[in-house]
């Protein structure tokens, strides 16, 4: 079974969508289409637009049409479309015309307006891809919270993070030491995923206890705790480093923050505002992977490591 991944991103993301890339499929980024034998839950990434489980192929239109005939697959409410990729342009009229004749072969009613399923057709380099796409955007239910900050990670930027720290184990356990409102927390509880958050301001930890109920969770998830007490062990953190805008952190403390993470978890994904790889690794911790992301005037640094 093939499936063809369509990404799209903005410019100031690439590097950051390049890393979440090559995290989960092992292999470095080449273009805004992939095609792969792997089966990804595409919705956990906001990079990929929608996925393309291919059905059938043929580098010939007309054999491409008689292999569906013979199977002269059924569906109710469908409708087929073409999905534009980087790889290969195709006419806009040449597009109308081949979803045309991709139609013919199938049985059952047509649904433009509605439609249950979507028959997608696209054209990489000469080989025509027919199969069932998808496109669903499930991460936008939660860019709207009823507390945010104007420093607070964004959801596609925590959504990200999550899958860098989890990679495809969903069934490892993930805590987010300085959830703040819980960006980190409500992408990683939407995943399934086994999550703890804390955070030493009560205030902040309040706000976050209400985005999580807000959304249908739990709100004890989140608690108000200074992370340097934490007992309980992690397969993954993702921090989120204090910087002092409203809970006063020196560099020292930002460095002992670091530090105390080696006590609950062997894989890190830190952010900071500067770059702490020389602290990462003066801990003992191992560097997987960097990059930056950029929000307004704000460059943040993003670092994987392990123990």
């Amino acid at each position: 079974m093939k499936y063809i991944y369509f990404y799209n991103y903005q410019e100031n993301e690439k590097d950051l969508c390049a890393l979440e890339f090559k995290t989960l499929f092992k292999t470095s980024m080449y273009s805004r289409t992939y095609i792969t034998d792997i089966n990804f839950d595409y919705t956990r990434s906001v990079y990929i637009k929608g996925k393309l489980k291919v059905l059938f192929e043929s580098d010939d239109l007309t054999d491409l049409l008689e292999e569906i005939s013979l199977v002269s697959p059924a569906y109710d409410n469908f409708k087929a479309q073409y999905i534009k990729n980087d790889i290969t342009h195709v006419d806009y009229h040449q597009t109308l015309e081949i979803t045309r004749e991709i139609c013919k072969p199938f049985r059952g009613s047509v649904a433009i307006k509605m439609p249950k399923i979507i028959i997608g057709v696209t054209k990489v380099h000469h080989t025509y891809y027919v199969g069932e796409y998808e496109s669903e955007r499930l991460w936008d239910l939660r860019v709207h919270k009823p507390f945010s900050y104007s420093n607070s990670l964004n959801t596609r930027d925590a959504r990200t993070l999550v899958n860098l720290a989890l990679k495809h184990d969903l069934n490892q356990t993930l805590v987010d030491p300085c959830c703040g409102v819980g960006t980190v927390v409500l992408e990683a509880l939407s995943m399934g995923v086994t999550t703890k958050g804390y955070d030493i301001n009560r205030y902040v930890a309040y706000h976050g206890r209400l985005n999580l109920e807000h959304f249908g969770y739990n709100p004890l998830i989140i608690e108000r705790k200074d992370m340097t007490t934490l007992q309980r062990s992690f397969d993954c953190c993702i921090l989120d480093i204090p910087y002092g805008l409203y809970t006063p952190c020196t560099y020292e403390e930002q460095v002992a923050l670091i530090e105390a993470t080696i006590h609950f978890t062997k894989r890190l994904v830190l952010v900071s505002h500067r770059d702490m790889q020389s602290v990462l690794k003066q801990a003992g911790y191992t560097i997987e992977a960097s990059t930056t992301i950029t929000k307004g005037h704000m460059t943040r640094h993003i670092t994987i490591a392990n123990l």
